[in-house]
């Protein structure tokens, strides 16, 4: 039997660690879970760390821990600008991150999610719906009991829906209708800059890799770090992020500080085949496959300086399994090591490509996983395909 078929994957084993822990895990207490599922060798730390980057869901608290989205969506509050078209004809539009609080799973494969939801609309009556499209755009279809409740609460374009979590797992969600002139506007603007400095941290982690950071990405990380908790949820995403932060969306998919955009932008408009702008599919960065155009800024070399601080988990994660091993090399610098990292994983390509490489090639893939520390089982085993979305009947956009 396949070692496939008879142990599940990393991945596998990560996922199903994480989403059936109500708390978040450690990387070491991730790997002690992973060992009572399936085999494991000296690389299992690293074959962690790449699950945990192939799952969506899996995101970052910046402590140390990852947590489950499904989880950390627990007693969230979330604020809608209701619009006069979806107070008459009973829908909400879906930004990324509305879509993340209702469909958590969907930005793992992009592709629509089937599970019906609870909504429970505040003093009134309790809804069955799903996912929808509405002027080519993900929407909730609510219907015409939605219409009635705004219509009996006196509401209208312009005043909010307040969406509440109350069991993301379940689907379960309660929707209350806040009046424009009851907004609380000193607190909510506290709450937006708190958003927006957030955000603009996030985004500037990723500054020295050229690349942007998608919307549905920084929304999951806003929710790791508890932002939205507060009984007074900061504006919609897209509006606290234009008004309030250094931060740019490049073609309504990621976001980059400003000032590399617009460095980046102006050097690439000297360069007659290149461009900055995202595909279509957009990209999973952090946690989903890359491709050629997923996500990443045509910039050069020339546009980020390469310090020697620079750093990133996965080097991070290099530099303690170096001195676990008690070898007495020199690291690699932080560049170095994407570099080799880079030919393993090409390797590894060529390999499943043609369903074999030449001995010298073979030898290389040894030694580069072992001076990476990287099993190359853990690339082989990838069980994410590029996005295709020729059979996806449904918006590849949030225009809201």
């Amino acid at each position: 039997m396949e070692q496939a078929e008879r142990y599940p994957s990393y991945v596998v084993s990560v996922a199903s660690a994480l989403s059936a822990s109500s708390k978040p895990l450690t990387v070491d207490a991730l790997v002690d879970k992973v060992r009572g599922q399936r085999p494991v060798g000296k690389g299992v730390r690293s074959a962690v760390y790449r699950a945990l980057k192939q799952l969506y869901q899996a995101v970052p608290l910046g402590d140390g821990h990852y947590g489950w989205l499904t989880h950390l969506l627990q007693n969230n509050m979330f604020r809608h600008p209701l619009s006069a078209e979806e107070a008459r004809r009973g829908f909400l539009l879906l930004d990324e991150l509305e879509h993340a609080v209702f469909f958590p799973q969907f930005f793992q494969t992009h592709r629509p999610d089937s599970r019906n939801l609870k909504i429970e609309l505040f003093g009134g009556p309790v809804l069955a719906c799903e996912a929808a499209i509405e002027r080519r755009t993900w929407s909730l279809r609510l219907g015409a009991p939605f219409v009635e409740w705004i219509d009996e609460q006196g509401g209208q374009g312009h005043d909010n829906i307040i969406i509440m979590v109350m069991d993301a797992a379940a689907g379960h969600y309660v929707l209350r209708l806040q009046p424009r002139e009851m907004r609380d506007e000193a607190m909510i603007r506290d709450r937006n800059l708190l958003v927006a400095m957030a955000a603009e941290e996030l985004v500037a982690d990723k500054r020295r890799a050229g690349q942007s950071v998608p919307t549905w990405e920084l929304a999951a990380l806003l929710i790791a770090r508890a932002l939205f908790t507060d009984s007074t949820p900061p504006d919609d995403l897209h509006l606290v992020l234009q008004r309030h932060s250094m931060l740019a969306l490049l073609n309504g998919k990621g976001y980059v500080v400003k000032d590399v955009h617009e460095a980046g932008g102006s050097r690439a408009a000297a360069r007659s085949a290149s461009s900055s702008s995202l595909d279509d599919a957009g990209s999973l960065a952090f946690w989903g496959p890359q491709s050629d155009s997923e996500g990443e800024m045509e910039f050069g070399p020339e546009d980020f300086d390469d310090a020697e601080g620079d750093s990133c988990q996965d080097y991070e994660e290099y530099l303690a399994q170096l001195a676990e091993s008690g070898q007495l090399s020199t690291p690699l610098s932080h560049s170095d090591y994407h570099l080799l990292e880079a030919e393993l994983e090409m390797l590894i390509s060529l390999e499943q490509e043609f369903g074999y490489l030449m001995p010298e090639q073979g030898v290389r893939v040894t030694e580069l996983s072992g001076r990476l520390f990287i099993d190359p089982d853990v690339l082989r085993n990838s069980e994410q395909d590029p996005f295709d979305d020729s059979d996806m009947d449904g918006p590849l956009f949030w225009q809201n």
